[in-house]
This record gives C-alpha cells, structure tokens and sequence, in this order.
C-alpha cells in the first residue's frame, strides 16, 4: 500500500500548533502569573538586613504588584475582568492618594519584587517626656538602577519647590536625602499619612537613601535609615541574624509571597497598650507566610514562646465525624476532640482585658448567665471525644441558634442530670417529646404571657412556651441546641444538607494536613449581619478593608500542636473573584 505523504501545508500547521502548545505550556508553567501558586522565587525578606532584631512589626511582599494584578485577571471570568482592572486602579490611587505621583508613571519602571514596610521601634528617643515618636522604614527593590535615582531626583526637586528645607548628607558611604519636620505625628489615632513617605502631609522627617542598586529606602526619621545602614553591617543587630526569627521562618510553608513578622511585646508596646508580662501567656514572636491557592489566600502562622519548649501532638487523624449533624447553613463553627483539654489551653489566653479576649468571653458570660452553670465544668468537662459547636440564622431574622455536638461518654448523663436541675431550678420543666416520629428530645420550657390583640383591636393575652433549649441523643451523639428547630436541622443534616458533606467545604479541609487539633469555620456572606450586631467595630473593619472584604467569602483554620514550644497553625480564607 502506498503511504501518503503529508504536505508542506499540514507540515507547517502541525510546527505551529506544536509551538503553541510547548509555548503555552512554558508560560503557564514558568512565566506566567500563576507560577505564584507555588510561591514567590524568594521566600525571606532580603531587605530583612536592615530592620533591628526587635522590630515590633514588618511586612514584606515578595510579589512585584503587576505580576499580582496578572494573577487576579487569570483568575477573574472575561465579564468581569473590566471591572478588575477598575477596582485594582482604585487601589493604586488610594495608596497615593495626598501625592503627586502616578503608579504607572512614576513606581512601576523602577519596582522591583520586594517591598518591605517595618515598625523599627515603638519610640525613636525612648524618651517618654516627648511622647511616642515610632520609627518606620520602607524598602523597595530596584530593578533600573538609573530610573530609581531619576525619579528620587524628581521626588526631592518638587520637595525644594514647595518649599521643604532639604538636607543631603553622607552617611558611611551611602547619600541621605531628608526635610525637615513639617508637622508632629497625630495624637487622634494613627492615620494613613503618617505611614506614607509621599503624601503631602506626611509627619516626620521623611528621608531617603539608595543602598547598591538593589533598594531604596525611606524611613520617618534620618536616624532610622543610619540605624538600617548600621544595622547591614553588623550582622548580629538585623532581622536576619535573630535566633526568634529563624526557629519562626523555618517552620513556614516555603510556598509562600510574603511574610508578616511581629515582635509581640514590642508590637503591644508600638500600639499604646500596657507591656505584656513576663508570665503572659502570649507568643514573643509572630510570623505568617502569605501562599496563594487556587482557593484562596492561606497564612500559615507560627507562634513561639521562649519561656516554652513543650512538645504537643495533635490528635486528629481524620475529619471531625460530629461534623455530619452541622447544617451547611452555619455561620461559625468550631470542631475538634477533648474540648476540656482545648479550653483550659485556650482560657489562658482570654484572661486579660483586651479587645479579643472580650470578644471571646462575652458571648460565654452571656450564656452562662442566661443557664446560671459554669460552662467549662457543666459542658467542657465531660467533652473528652469529637465535638462540634456551630452558630446558625434561627427562624426569626435577628435570631441565632447554636447547635453542640459531643461524643457521648460515661459522664455525659450525670452532666446531663445537672443541667436539668439547673433549669428546674429557673423555673422551667424538662418534657419529653418525639420529633418527627423519630427521635426522643427533652426540652427545658416554661409558659409566659403574651400580648397580642384580636381582629376587633381588642388586647389578647395568650400563653406560650418559651424554650431555654433542648436536648437529645443520635447514634454516639449528645446534641444541645438553643430551639427546637435547630435540633431538627441537626438530627436532619446527616440525611439532607451537613457541613461535611457539601463538596466545597471538604476541598477546604482537604488543605489542612493531619494530623491537626480540630477546625475553626466562618461563613463570613452569611453571617455578616449578625456579627456586625453584635460586635459593632466589624463593621468598622469592614469599611476601612474596602475593596478586599467585598471579596471574601469565608474563612476557614486549623492548629498543629507544638513541637519545642513552636505553635503552628493556617487559616484559608476563601476569595471570589
């Protein structure tokens, strides 16, 4: 048989679908945005050599923006990716806003991937006589040497035409350019211009200096940018060197683009607060590493505390089983095993006054107040196995259930008992009922009067039930729900709709390693309305974190134990596009 031979037309079509495709290939695989997914080409701030060893705060991205912007357009379907575009210019412009700059004209052909931003220190004089005069530094990576100079030469050209007095000096080889001081740092609260080397009315006396080509510096004092300088050449006084910061960095995902780490006493001290003590059981050093995935931003966080070198495991091997009588419709939950054991971990921590510990022990005072029992020693104790604690939209609009899951254990009656002496001793009686022909529930309810009025207008009193809560066993399962109706949707959930089953929430667990210690989950869309009620400085968050928070959907956590007094966790927090 006569073979056909292929023609220098189907020849030349196949050469260039064959370098479409290896192209292709090569771009999406080693050139294009999406490389970001398994991290930046740094994972350390280089720029690290010049911040101090107790720096309170420092940020650093390891991302040139545009190559972010690429990414977010990737990502974005085609109908939205105008609006993208839109929303990533208005984010450009608020940064610059209060300045004469342009980002495309005056940042961009000079930028370079790293831009780090640090707190070097809560007061630059430590003289508490003057007030607190913090100390911050920017550094950003030069990628055209020439164009970087040229733009700091135009910077400070405009500054001497305004009027600023303009100081040059040289300083162990490298040039500082400085003005002096035009107003004093705000006493209202710390404001978006103090940080802002550019803005027009910027406090401090913002300098500058190039170091090799390599970065440009900014701080709010000259003497920040000398102690950078000197910081660079003696090793042991910068970040890098920091035996804190190395046993934190080292545990961090290496897929990461960028990082955030907080010296914490320093940090409580740069926001005005008391200084932590010696005994507190807060971490000495913070670190989070910043790794995209196609779901989301993950931080992967690391706590250390010098004064702890325990060693705990975690003790899941496995997804929570109690999450199966969660309904998909919670807002927040929180699942794990040994929530006795969780708890006196985590008390420890909410025993001050702060912002957060109240946030966290109000709702509980609250409950427990509403009971008249102890949570920790009626609840937690006898929660040795799985548990899960999920709050949900009740049937009224401005009503939120609470579900409790445990596995059931030899103390559980006797716990069980004294709850409903408790609530016989507040005057409500403890009825059995069937729900759905199914399953036996008690129910702690007292009548109440309520007034109403007739067709007529007339007053009306009637009688009511008012339920304090409910309770019921399912299979290996205690459950405690705060209505009837949530009780249902739990015993209903392993049939129709639990947290568990739905697809998108298993992908999220399937993030988190095991073994870890449990999972924290909050739907942010649906629960937005409560929270705000009830923690009215959300929403205060909520205007300032404009336009991120329009994008964020949910939020999702788990912990790993510690090893040698290292704590590891990571938080995934769910993006739409």
């Amino acid at each position: 048989m006569k073979t056909r031979a292929f023609s220098p037309f189907s020849i030349s079509i196949l050469a260039v679908l064959l370098v479409t495709i290896l192209w292709s290939v090569y771009w999406f695989g080693f050139k294009s945005s999406l490389t970001l997914l398994r991290g930046a080409p740094i994972s350390e701030p280089a720029a690290a050599m010049f911040v101090p060893n107790d720096a309170p705060l420092v940020m650093s991205l390891f991302v040139n923006p545009q190559k972010l912007q690429n990414l977010r357009q990737l990502r974005t379907p085609l109908n939205k990716r105008g609006e993208a575009r839109a929303e990533f210019a208005r984010l450009k412009r608020s940064l610059l806003v209060d300045t004469d700059l342009e980002y495309e004209r005056d940042l961009k052909p000079w930028l370079g991937n790293e831009i780090l931003f640090a707190v070097t220190t809560p007061d630059v004089d430590r003289d508490p006589q003057n007030g607190r005069r913090p100390g911050y530094l920017f550094a950003l990576e030069v990628k055209d040497g020439e164009r970087s100079r040229e733009f700091l030469d135009l910077f400070w050209q405009n500054k001497a035409v305004s009027g600023r007095d303009l100081q040059v000096e040289q300083y162990k080889g490298v040039k500082l350019i400085y003005s002096r001081k035009t107003r004093p740092p705000s006493r209202d609260g710390l404001q978006f211009t103090d940080f802002n080397p550019f803005a027009k009315n910027s406090a401090g006396e913002w300098s500058s200096a190039i170091v090799g080509d390599r970065f440009v510096l900014f701080a709010n004092y000259p003497d920040i940018l000398r102690k950078a300088i000197n910081d660079v050449q003696v090793a042991d006084l910068n970040l890098s060197s920091s035996p804190a910061y190395r046993k934190a960095v080292d545990r961090l995902t290496d897929k990461r683009i960028g990082i955030v780490l907080a010296d914490v006493p320093q940090l409580a001290a740069w926001l005005g607060g008391e200084s932590v003590q010696p005994d507190s059981p807060l971490p000495d050093t913070l670190a989070v590493g910043l790794a995209l995935t196609r779901k989301g931003l993950v931080a992967d966080t690391v706590w250390v505390n010098e004064s702890d070198d325990s060693t705990v495991p975690p003790v899941l091997d496995r997804a929570v089983a109690a999450l199966n009588y969660i309904p998909d419709t919670s807002t927040l939950v929180v699942a794990g095993q040994d929530l006795d054991r969780r708890w006196t971990g985590l008390s420890s921590a909410f025993s001050g006054d702060d912002l957060f510990s109240r946030v966290v022990s109000q709702p509980l005072a609250e409950l427990e107040s509403r009971w008249d029992i102890s949570l920790p020693g009626e609840i937690f104790s006898w929660a040795k196995g799985e548990y899960a604690l999920a709050f949900l939209p009740g049937v009224d609009a401005n009503e939120t259930d609470w579900i409790f899951v445990a596995e059931d254990n030899a103390e559980a009656e006797a716990a069980m008992t004294r709850l409903d002496e408790a609530a016989s001793a507040k005057g409500y009686s403890i009825g059995p009922f069937t729900l759905k022909d199914q399953h036996r529930i008690l129910a702690w309810t007292r009548l109440v009067t309520k007034e109403g009025k007739t067709a007529e207008g007339n007053l009306r009193l009637r009688l009511e039930a008012e339920v304090l809560g409910v309770r019921g066993q399912i299979d290996n399962y205690r459950i405690l729900a705060s209505s009837i109706e949530a009780i249902d949707r739990a015993v209903s959930a392993p049939h129709w709709s639990s947290l568990l089953s739905r697809k998108d929430f298993s992908k999220k667990l399937a993030i988190f390693p095991t073994p870890n210690d449990g999972y924290f989950y909050l739907n942010w869309q649906s629960g937005k309305k409560s929270i705000e009620a009830k923690l009215p400085f959300v929403k205060v968050v909520e205007l300032a974190g404009k336009p991120i928070l329009e994008h964020f959907q949910s939020m999702t956590a788990s912990t790993y134990g510690s090893q040698n007094g290292v704590y590891r966790s990571e938080v995934l927090f769910e993006l739409k596009p």
